[in-house]
Parts: structure tokens; C-alpha cells; sequence
């Protein structure tokens, strides 16, 4: 179990180009995969790692790795993060000066930027989808009934909805740093739900 803890975190080392929230499907995917977490889980790692000083990821490989096998785990998944990231750092700062004015290099970085928006846009919608914040009516209970039917079938719970909203304006017109954020949504959902 240690091995394939590490080689997890190794994959989304060497994979997550653009920040930690970039892994959050491919943890998903993986975690579940393995039955060793749920979306709901996932959320609450990723959560208390954006909260926590350092970088996500390894903050999350620390959640996730004690999760799963305790302080094995924490040490196999922070050592699945660090080395791989470790040695392509090492080779690309070796050639990148040399080759960062190049513009085939600069296309291709163009392209990665596009995709992490992708990346991060679906990890968003796919969690949404599993935690009951969007979803198909039928399959989904929200205890306190407040949602906008969007289509026959489809829903949004509405309290969940205004906080998604806030919370993005917040971010994009405000210096609130993300961890006030999530806190103050916290206590907001104390009495919302």
C-alpha cells in the first residue's frame, strides 16, 4: 500500500503543472479508485490544505497520506511529491535559460496556461456534481429544499450557490486572503445547513 501511496503522489508531481488545485481530479480519480477517500473527503483534505501555511500539495500528500496509512503514509506520499518534483526541477532549471526565449517553448507554455483553467473548471464542476451542490433531482436529497430547477431533472442548491458566488467575487474584487474566505463560509454554513 506505502508503494502505491508514493507512486500516486509521484504521478501528480510530476503531472500537476499549475499550482496544487490542478491535482484535485487526478487525486479524486485516484483515491477513489482505490477506495481510500471520497469526493466529500477529498474536499475537506484539499480545504484544510489551502488553509494551512505551505504548499497544497504537500499539505494535502500529509492529509491524505495519514488518511490512508498514518505517519507511513505521510512519509510515502511526501515522498512521492518531493522527489519526482525535485529532479525536473533540477533539469529544467539546467536548460532553462537556455531554452525559455525559444518560441516553440513559449507556445507550448501558452497551451499549459489554457489547460489549467480546464483542469481547475472541471475538478470544480465534477466536485460540485458528487457533493450534492449540482446535480440530477432524482438522485439527490438537500435537506432544507432550496433549489432552482434548472431543467426537468436538473438542480442547484441554491444556498451553496450564492456561497460558490460570494466567494468568487470575494477572491476576484477584494485582497481577502483565500483562508478568511473559508473560514468565514465555514461559520456562514454553521447556520445556513
Amino acid at each position: 500500500m506505502l508503494f502505491n501511496i508514493f507512486l500516486i503522489f509521484a504521478k501528480l508531481s510530476m503531472f500537476c503543472f499549475g499550482g496544487g488545485y490542478v491535482m484535485i481530479p487526478i487525486i479524486l480519480e485516484e483515491l477513489e479508485k482505490n477506495g481510500w477517500a471520497t469526493a466529500a473527503e477529498v474536499i475537506d483534505v484539499v480545504a484544510i490544505a489551502g488553509m494551512s501555511p505551505g504548499p497544497i500539495v504537500a499539505n494535502a500528500a500529509v492529509g491524505f497520506g495519514y488518511k490512508i496509512a498514518g505517519v507511513p503514509g505521510v512519509l510515502a506520499a511526501l515522498l512521492g511529491i518531493t522527489i519526482p518534483c525535485g529532479i525536473i526541477v533540477i533539469v529544467v532549471a539546467k536548460f532553462f535559460l537556455k531554452f525559455y526565449e525559444n518560441d516553440k517553448i513559449q507556445s507550448a507554455l501558452y497551451g499549459i496556461r489554457a489547460v489549467i483553467t480546464g483542469i481547475i473548471f472541471f475538478a470544480a464542476v465534477k466536485l460540485a456534481l458528487e457533493n450534492g451542490i449540482i446535480g440530477a433531482s432524482e438522485n439527490l436529497f438537500i435537506k432544507n429544499g432550496y433549489n432552482i430547477f434548472v431543467s426537468s431533472n436538473q438542480l442547484f442548491e441554491l444556498k451553496s450557490i450564492i456561497i460558490i458566488v460570494l466567494s468568487f467575487l470575494a477572491l476576484l474584487k477584494t485582497k481577502i486572503h483565500p483562508i478568511f474566505i473559508i473560514c468565514i463560509a465555514g461559520g456562514v454554513g454553521l447556520f445556513l445547513f
